[in-house]
């Protein structure tokens, strides 16, 4: 497992790393997923969709900014998942579906709508903690970058 202080563990086919609750952390959670070899475009996608769930979780979740989220990503055949979890003690109002599209104007709201139109599955469960996923897959067409 990484270090708290963000080291990812890189393994052959994906990422594991715990951020502290922290805005400016998001970006260091883009900047790990550079390092995984995987094709622009997925990568880009899932850099977005995982920066959305990591802020939702330090905006929404009642974390405090010394509380861990935990990120990991696996590839698995043509499938990258991605899973980002906290602690939550509760969540900050009802589930949200990821199908409502905020106002244009909207400068927040945009996370799990962007999340229900990128990827290709995406869930949420909630025990001792709450963790939100999503799967992106690798594209069959050689002509995608």
């Amino acid at each position: 497992m990484a270090e708290l202080d963000g080291e990812p563990r890189l393994r052959a086919t994906g990422l594991d790393l715990r951020v502290r609750a922290r805005q400016e952390n998001v970006a260091e959670v883009r900047r790990a997923f550079e390092d995984l070899d995987l094709p622009p475009r997925l990568l880009d996608d899932a850099k977005l969709l995982a920066s959305e769930l990591v802020t939702n979780s330090i905006r929404h979740s009642g974390l405090g900014p010394d509380d861990d989220i935990h990120v990991t990503a696996t590839l698995s055949g043509t499938t990258l998942r991605v899973t980002v979890r906290d602690r939550s003690w509760a969540l900050a109002g009802p589930m949200v579906a990821g199908s409502i599209r905020p106002h244009p104007s909207d400068m927040s709201g945009w996370g799990l709508y962007l999340v229900n139109r990128i990827a290709s599955r995406w869930g949420s469960s909630v025990s001792d903690f709450v963790q939100f996923w999503f799967e992106l897959e690798l594209s069959s067409d050689p002509r995608e970058p």
